[in-house]
């Protein structure tokens, strides 16, 4: 028997299961018959009992919501079950092929067990894990960061209140971390010691002449508590990326070490983008190296789908939102600044990409501020046409659609959802292209990295 175990779009305590040993020729009306079957089974002992008395011989399940995942598939691995996992993007196109609906938890289960049986003889099609020893502990060390980045902001943007009042000499400035891995702001004001050789630090000096103390203000406990927890949780993301560092030193991630080194990559993004595409023999299954690319590309968010609707034809970005935001950050720090670009000669070709494209924006910011302006309008046009179309004749819509071309202030009537819209300003499209040229070099950037890897661990004959 085959099993499937879906945990798309489920509760947090709870996921629902099909059990299929053979895909339906006809999935939609399947499921119609038979949805109100399909258990749903709580994070529990009846619910793990009830799952194993289906004696499963493979379950299948999809990434998203690692989280509440984890334990189901921990305790599977434990009874000696095999365990699949399939992309949330593959599984959403097959879902939609199939006629399927969205957003409804038996639906997503039978087209997961759906998909896995057709692809059961190509490996290629579901997402590997067999490195989880190394992978796990990255992604979930990465996720981490993010979290504690996350705690932190309204932190520090609370205690830099504080500051305004008790100490408004520091209250601006930002504190880096020091030698030895402490920020020093921070630990003036929770007063904590640090192993320096100096026996008075700049806040100290800073704070003897600030304005505050002299009319009798002084740093409140809130303020040194808040100081106090940022101290904390600075030690504790210096934890994580230790660990995130031992594990990078692991002999087989070597290659990919050195390549990322040469892209200007740090702990943070090499860990995460390791964590996405090791080994990178996962993605060389059917196809030539071009649709290998492609799938490399798709996994660190630069992967293009069709998405058209109406007269509107584009293509959008799809894979991890995560790996994308990542990747652009990285672009943004290391590559766009001159003076931080390596002096390698992988991160010379890609910051060449990146001065190119600016070029080609400064040296014609009218024409690409006209085009922008084009989209905004053949867009509003569109969705216009899209909305009268099935209210008025074909003849009307295009005499209305030729009119309003004529209009060189429609953008300002409506805008790509119906609602008012200004023209793009010129500052306002600088800002946009800007963003748009970091996009395409981080998608360059992938390209040169999965080039790189292939050149290096599979070479050409």
């Amino acid at each position: 028997m085959f099993f499937c175990l879906s945990v798309l779009d489920v509760s947090k305590d709870n996921v629902v299961a099909c059990t299929l040993t053979e895909a339906p020729f006809d999935l939609k009306r399947y499921f119609k018959e038979n949805r109100e079957s399909f258990p749903r089974l709580y994070s529990n002992r009846d619910g793990i009992r009830e799952l194993l008395a289906m004696n499963p011989d493979c379950v299948v399940m999809e990434p998203t919501g690692v989280h509440y995942s984890w334990i189901w598939a921990h305790i599977l691995k434990k009874e000696g079950v095999k365990i699949l996992w399939v992309g949330h993007s593959e599984v959403a196109a097959f879902r939609k092929s199939k006629k399927l609906p969205d957003k409804n938890d038996a639906a997503d289960a039978l087209a997961l067990a759906a998909y896995a049986l057709g692809f059961w003889n190509y490996p290629e099609a579901f997402i590997g894990y067999d490195h989880e020893s190394l992978i796990i502990p990255m992604r979930d060390g990465c996720l981490q960061l993010q979290n504690l980045n996350r705690i932190q902001s309204p932190i520090i943007n609370r205690l830099r209140q504080q500051l305004a009042r008790e100490f408004p000499e520091a209250a601006l400035k930002k504190s880096q971390r020091a030698r030895d891995g402490e920020i020093p702001l921070y630990c003036f004001l929770a007063e904590r010691e640090r192993k320096i050789k100096r026996s008075r630090n700049f806040y100290e000096g800073l704070y003897q002449i600030s304005i505050a103390p002299a009319y009798g203000v002084e740093i409140s406990e809130f303020s040194r508590k808040l100081a106090d927890h940022l101290c904390d949780l600075n030690n504790w993301e210096i934890e994580i990326k230790t660990k995130l560092a031992t594990i990078l030193r692991q002999p087989e991630l070597k290659v990919y070490n050195e390549v990322m080194d040469d892209l200007g990559m740090g702990l943070r993004t090499k860990c995460w983008v390791i964590s996405q595409i090791y080994p990178i023999e996962r993605f060389l299954g059917s196809g030539n190296y071009r649709s290998w690319r492609a799938r490399f590309k798709q996994r660190l968010g630069y992967g293009g789908v069709e998405d058209s609707s109406g007269d509107k034809e584009r293509t959008q970005k799809s894979g991890s939102k995560i790996s994308r935001q990542m990747l652009y950050l990285w672009i943004v720090t290391t590559i766009a600044p001159a003076k931080s670009r390596p002096d390698s000669a992988i991160a010379k070709e890609l910051a060449e990409f990146y001065d190119s494209r600016t070029r080609q924006y400064n040296e014609n910011p009218e024409i690409f501020h006209s085009k922008l302006l084009l989209k905004q309008q053949q867009d509003a046009i569109a969705t216009l046409k899209n909305q009268l179309g099935p209210l008025l004749s074909p003849a009307i819509v295009r005499q209305v659609e030729q009119n309003l071309t004529l209009a060189l202030d429609f953008p300002t009537l409506v805008g790509t959802e119906g609602k008012t819209s200004a023209p793009v300003k010129k500052g306002e499209a600088r800002k946009r292209f800007g963003k748009l040229i970091c996009s395409q070099t981080a998608a360059k950037g992938v390209e040169l990295l999965f080039n790189e890897l292939m050149r290096i661990l599979h070479p050409k004959p």
